[in-house]
């Protein structure tokens, strides 16, 4: 048995309760002081302390035998003031890793693609931006220049090489990656002044993966 220890608000008489009944429906109801009578209500806001084993006879607890008790009380590391509470386990998150002051600018028409690429690196850069023409590019481009710079080269009107040849001379070569289904189609744009570029193939998961380990690489995140 489980017992708590409280007193009558009256005649400050020891009172022991039965833990398992006092948490339970039919705790709802007055208590009644054995000595003077007086009736009231137990409740948790109301000083109580845990006791272990029984509760002493009667003659015990009014023989004055308060030392006693007090050591007892010490020993356990018991106070009269010490409440019933409930314990609540707190999970504790681990602090994500704050997000590198990096811009990524990815040009790709395809919205599923250009979404993928996205998530490649939304969680571990600031900033990355993902347009759909590579004239939007180049008005992007004069808010700063990204550090890491993927185009695609098949694009609606102004083609990918044809982009990288004019943003090349501001951006470094070694910061772009061409990433295309094109399988040797203007692949012209590899010559003198453009060695450094990085090219890798759309194929499915693999090529992702490639993707994004160029491209930590390049941002200096690896």
């Amino acid at each position: 048995m489980n017992l708590i220890e409280t007193h009558c608000p009256k005649c400050k008489k020891k009172i022991f309760l039965d833990l398992e009944e006092v948490v339970s429906d039919s705790a709802v109801r007055p208590i009644k002081c054995s000595q003077c009578g007086n009736e009231f209500m137990f409740g948790f806001d109301s000083d109580a302390y845990p006791v272990s084993g029984e509760a002493p006879s009667d003659r015990s607890a009014e023989s004055g035998n308060e030392p006693h008790q007090k050591e007892q009380e010490t020993t356990n590391g018991l106070t009269p003031k010490t409440r019933l509470v409930k314990k609540f386990v707190v999970k504790k998150v681990p602090k994500a890793r704050p997000k590198a002051d990096k811009r990524v600018l990815i040009i790709e028409d395809s919205a599923m693609t250009r979404q993928q690429v996205s998530d490649l690196f939304s969680d571990d850069v600031r900033s990355v931006v993902a347009l759909e023409k590579a004239e939007e590019g180049l008005e992007e481009l004069k808010k700063g220049k990204p550090d890491l710079l993927i185009v695609d080269l098949v694009l609606p009107k102004m083609s990918g090489a044809e982009f990288i040849a004019i943003v090349g001379k501001y951006v470094a070569t070694r910061k772009i990656i061409i990433f295309t289904a094109a399988h040797a189609t203007n692949l012209d744009i590899f010559d003198e002044h453009m060695e450094g570029i990085n090219l890798v193939y759309k194929g499915g998961a693999d090529s992702f993966e490639e993707l994004r380990e160029k491209g930590m690489q390049i941002l200096g995140l690896e």
